[in-house]
């Protein structure tokens, strides 16, 4: 893998990772104003000691494997990393649509 494949990937999954913080307060935030959970997999733990351990612990943990196992996954990782990162930017942008609504 090269160093700008590595760059690019580091940023992602960073990138990647800190979205999932953020969604996960947000998400805490709007389910409290009355939204629901998109997502049916989620929505099914919301309530339950699962959703913060999936959101908080499962996600980074994953991210961090990905980053040790980088040189095994070579240019597939760097290929499909974009994936997330990308729902979550999108994710984010509706977020603040929402918000912008609200106010």
């Amino acid at each position: 893998m090269s160093i700008e494949q590595t760059k690019l990937l580091f940023w992602h999954l960073v990138g990647t990772g800190s979205f999932n913080i953020v969604d996960y307060f947000l998400t805490l935030d709007f389910l409290e104003k009355g939204f629901e959970e998109a997502n049916p997999i989620m929505a099914s733990m919301i309530g339950t000691y699962a959703f913060p351990l999936v959101k908080l612990l499962l996600v980074p943990l994953l991210l961090i494997a990905i980053w040790q196992n980088r040189d095994r996954l070579r240019v597939v990782a760097t290929k499909f990393s974009w994936i997330p990162f990308l729902c979550y930017f999108i994710l984010m942008i509706y977020y603040r649509c929402l918000l912008v609504g609200q106010y």
